[in-house]
């Protein structure tokens, strides 16, 4: 079993050097409050994103019965047993011209994949997203 050097010098302590000593050259592993302000904010963005996850599977599952069976509903569904015959072709055309106003009329920001224009954001931008683009 690999063991780093700081466990060998404390398992061997009582005959090269003292304990103490010993204890010293393991590091410092102390913390403060602020460990605890960063832990208490991690878990409440994740918290809030646990609820953003299920605001979008619920609008996933409102978009496919919509489109696919006309009713307002939020259940998660398959769009296989839809009654729209061979103008099913036509829920995603309807669907690729609402993304295509979106991103002509809407921000050149969204065009493309998203993660390079993230990264962009990250780099350049200081991880600045502007509001707009962040809603389409």
């Amino acid at each position: 079993m690999f063991r780093s050097r700081g466990w060998r010098i404390l398992a061997h302590a009582d005959s090269h050097i003292g304990r103490e000593e010993a204890l010293s050259t393991l590091g410092d592993f102390t913390t403060t409050r602020r460990v605890l302000v960063l832990s208490g904010l991690a878990a409440g963005i994740g918290v809030l994103s646990a609820f953003v996850a299920l605001a979008l599977l619920r609008l996933i599952g409102l978009c496919t019965n919509l489109f696919f069976f006309q009713r307002w509903d939020t259940t998660l569904i398959s769009p296989t047993g839809h009654t729209l015959g061979p103008f099913v072709v036509l829920v995603p055309i309807i669907g690729a011209l609402i993304i295509g106003f979106m991103a002509r009329y809407g921000s050149e920001r969204i065009r493309g994949h998203g993660i390079p224009e993230a990264i962009e954001a990250i780099l350049i931008n200081g991880s600045r997203v502007e509001p707009r683009v962040a809603f389409f």
